[in-house]
């Protein structure tokens, strides 16, 4: 008990706990002229006691809370109790902001009034800096928002402008090719016009693969708010398999197929169909022609998410070299077979929207293994 105020009980006990209390506390009459001080105020105002007790409350008072002040005083007359910001001057002449608690009561028949004042320049300034965090924060949460109304107003001119290009072109290409079909090259005897008219149709053939898979690409971003539906792996697989049975027989696929450990998911169904199916085509267009194809396709859960794999045995190519390219936009790794290198990038596209992730580990000859993360959510 050795570090508490000692008090004389032979003495007056109220006076000595106005005398050593911590709070700053001073006793003014309705003149406003100070009556007493206790201890902590004759140390936060830095005034001997004697000095406080010649002086007036406006004396301590900033000239911008005189005003103020008087006002405090006129509400003292009809109110027993309040509570008010202030600010005070020291003698060194700073400034502190002090939560003032003025209280009536009567000393005989004398009105007087007892201010308990608490120093709170500190709890001001943070709340200053905070404000201003506040304010900077709002500041640049409203760039933020601005800038993305900004990109999504280019995004929506971009998609417009893709749209536009894309479907206008569809009708010259096609019409393109039409007139080539009409063309009897067996009336062409120059061999040099023989070799740009095969040329002319290679090139519009592409064209033509290239403007129709931007269009597939176009008409797929305009689903990717599709709402989530429950789904059922096994049911989805049996659909895409039977849409894609007849290239499944002509590989000579066998399939091994395991939704066990997890049977559904909550999911848009064109999303799943499409993801499931450009896996499954893949698979087979790029099979090993020295072996015969095999697939696993199974559902696994990792940390609360859906995960579906996909397993091949054929031409495989290094993940380590190329993962980046196979889920671009009309890149290939093979380039023997038919495709326009737009499937992986949009099942990417898909995933990438559900908060989902892609991995891949492949090595030439040696097949390769697709984990797709469908999404960040719990089934």
């Amino acid at each position: 008990m050795k570090d508490f105020q000692q008090i004389d009980t032979g003495g007056d006990i109220f006076k000595q706990i106005f005398k050593l209390t911590v709070i700053p506390i001073l006793v003014h009459d309705m003149e406003m002229n100070i009556m007493n001080a206790n201890d902590s105020a004759v140390e936060q105002f830095g005034f001997s006691r004697n000095e406080l007790l010649n002086m007036s409350i406006l004396d301590l008072h900033v000239v911008e809370e005189l005003g103020h002040s008087n006002e405090v005083l006129k509400k003292m007359e009809h109110e027993m109790k309040l509570s008010v910001e202030t600010s005070f001057q020291r003698k060194d002449g700073s400034i502190f902001i002090a939560e003032a608690t003025p209280c009536r009561f009567m000393l005989r028949d004398i009105p007087l009034v007892h201010v308990f004042i608490q120093d709170i320049t500190q709890r001001k300034q943070e709340q200053k800096q905070l404000q201003e965090i506040n304010s900077a924060l709002e500041n640049e949460i409203a760039k933020v928002k601005r800038y993305s109304k900004e990109i999504i107003l280019k995004n929506k001119e971009l998609e417009d402008f893709s749209y536009v290009a894309a479907h206008d072109l569809k009708a010259p290409i096609t019409n393109l090719s039409l007139i080539m079909d009409m063309i009897n090259t067996d009336t062409i005897t120059d061999q040099l016009r023989i070799e740009l008219f095969g040329q002319l149709e290679k090139s519009i053939v592409q064209l033509q693969k290239t403007v129709f898979s931007l269009n597939d690409v176009i008409n797929f971003k305009t689903t990717l708010k599709d709402k989530k539906i429950r789904l059922q792996f096994d049911e989805i697989f049996s659909e895409i398999k039977e849409g894609i049975n007849e290239k499944l027989n002509k590989a000579e696929a066998i399939i091994n197929v395991d939704f066990s450990e997890c049977p559904e998911i909550d999911y848009p169904s064109l999303h799943l169909k499409s993801i499931m199916q450009n896996l499954l085509t893949n698979a087979v267009k790029y099979k090993d022609p020295d072996k015969a194809l095999k697939i696993e396709v199974k559902t696994t859960m990792h940390n609360k998410r859906v995960c579906l794999k996909v397993k091949d045995n054929g031409l495989g190519f290094d993940s380590e070299k190329y993962k980046e390219k196979v889920f671009g936009l009309f890149k290939r790794l093979h380039n023997h077979v038919e495709g326009a290198g737009v499937g992986m990038y949009i099942v990417k596209s898909i995933i990438d929207t559900h908060g989902g992730k892609i991995e891949v580990t492949s090595k030439p000859k040696k097949g390769a293994m697709f984990n797709v993360y469908l999404n960040n959510e719990t089934i």
